[in-house]
């Protein structure tokens, strides 16, 4: 069972701090909600655990190891993603999609 772990987690745009100190941990299976209004950092916490982001201060752990220097390829083996918008280059339809390998 994989697990996720987020200590102290903290991220500034320059000047402007977004992130602090933000701790949690999530189990694999379980299911967990960032619910808040526009601008209070949920899409830069996402970029954090994702490694888009990395001049953070804090730790992003999978399995209790730092996702900071994990390879891309280990990273998708442990995380996916799914964003809220997707802008298509291609006409598939969502099966058409699935099906591609």
């Amino acid at each position: 069972m994989s697990k996720l772990a987020v200590n102290d987690l903290s991220f500034s745009y320059e000047r402007v701090h977004v992130l602090q100190n933000v701790t949690f941990s999530a189990e694999s299976g379980q299911l967990i909600c960032f619910l808040g209004p526009n601008g209070v950092g949920k899409s830069t916490l996402f970029a954090c655990i994702l490694g888009i982001l990395s001049n953070y201060s804090g730790e992003v752990l999978i399995d209790q190891k730092t996702i900071k220097g994990m390879s891309r390829q280990k990273m998708a083996e442990q995380i996916a993603y799914v964003p809220q918008f997707y802008e298509s280059n291609f006409n598939y339809s969502v099966l058409e999609t699935v099906l591609m390998e």
